[in-house]
């Protein structure tokens, strides 16, 4: 099968709020996950590439099993500092509102990677944030404007340590929904929402943003400005070097599996150092392999005329018995059941 390159994508981090904020609620992500072809040991890595398609395949089949059509707004509701990183520390650490969001749009590639993102306008009063994405589904583009709003008034409540803290105005492209939804969103915003608007954006005022942050701490500021850079400029490079182990790991599948002393080889570094650079990225050898296989064994039962016995071989297990024990681990089906249901959908 040919992979094409993605050329837009969002992050392990910002999937993360979707992933972990859903099963706060109650629902099952991470078997979402794994039926879009996305391994969570892999795919909730902060620095992993998402594909805008398989993104989108995700978010939708959340929705739609959910039943929730403002499931995004709810998401967002779960406020989780711990699965961002750096970008937290550079809010608490800001001199004030204004400061701490100017940082967060500047590092927000960390997360929404180039599928997202604010574009910041400043007037003599006030801030306007436009929400912009690549997302054409209308039902995506709800969802994520939804719970990146939410979260956005959420966070400043929290780093202002103002749980009345409001926007001036919140536009939204979609169509208004019931009353009693609008009454929870003009509640959390502090001011009316427009609706059916041409643009996503929230305006917040500079003299309530000017206010001083009760943990505002110059050094820490540094230090989280100086990790983040770090973060941003390691996210290209940890993923391309990991893309290259993944080529070696499918290269060496066509024949056998593979080992890590080949891999390390081809890649002229010692396997030590291949352990270690995996471990940079929050993965082990073998939860990489697993992944792989994971992902390869789910493309080759897309092919009809493979059997189940030369995909087990070619992935590298001893028997037919033992690639169903671990399919079952990884899909909770069997490799004929998850045949069969492609077929059937």
């Amino acid at each position: 099968m040919t992979e094409l390159p993605d050329e837009h994508y969002i992050t392990g981090m910002g999937l993360s709020q979707y992933v972990y904020g859903a099963e706060r609620l109650g629902l099952p992500a991470r078997d979402i996950l794994l039926s879009c072809d996305l391994d969570p040991v892999v795919a909730l890595q902060p620095s992993q590439r998402i594909s805008q398609r398989q993104y989108e395949t995700f978010l939708l089949q959340l929705v739609l099993q959910s039943g929730d059509e403002m499931l995004g707004f709810h998401i967002g509701h779960q406020l989780m500092p711990a699965i961002y990183g750096a970008l937290p520390s550079l809010a608490f650490g800001a001199a004030n509102g204004r400061d701490a969001l100017l940082l967060g749009v500047r590092y927000q590639a960390l997360a929404g990677g180039n599928a997202e993102g604010f574009e910041v306008t400043e007037k003599e009063d006030r801030l306007l944030f436009t929400w912009t994405m690549v997302h054409q589904n209308p039902v995506m583009r709800r969802h994520v404007t939804d719970n990146v709003l939410a979260l956005t008034a959420h966070m400043l409540r929290f780093v202002s340590g103002r749980a009345d803290f409001g926007a001036l105005s919140v536009s939204l492209e979609c169509a208004p929904p019931g009353a009693d939804i609008r009454r929870a969103m003009e509640q959390l915003y502090g001011c009316a929402v427009r609706f059916n608007a041409p643009a996503n954006q929230i305006e917040l005022s500079l003299d309530a943003l000017a206010s001083p942050l009760n943990m505002h701490d110059p050094e820490q500021l540094r230090v989280a400005e100086e990790l983040a850079r770090k973060q941003l400029a390691d996210q290209q490079q940890s993923q391309d070097w990991l893309s290259q182990v993944k080529r070696q790991m499918r290269d060496l599948m066509v024949a056998r599996s593979p080992r890590r002393e080949i891999v390390a080889d081809r890649l002229n570094v010692s396997v030590r150092t291949l352990d270690r650079r995996l471990a940079e990225v929050g993965l082990t050898w073998q939860q990489l392999l697993d992944a792989m296989r994971s992902q390869m064994a789910r493309e080759y039962l897309a092919d009809t005329d493979v059997n189940i016995q030369t995909i087990a071989n070619r992935l590298g297990f001893a028997d037919v018995r033992a690639f169903q024990r671990r399919f079952r681990v990884w899909t909770g089906m069997t490799p004929s059941d998850y045949r069969s249901r492609l077929s059937d959908g």
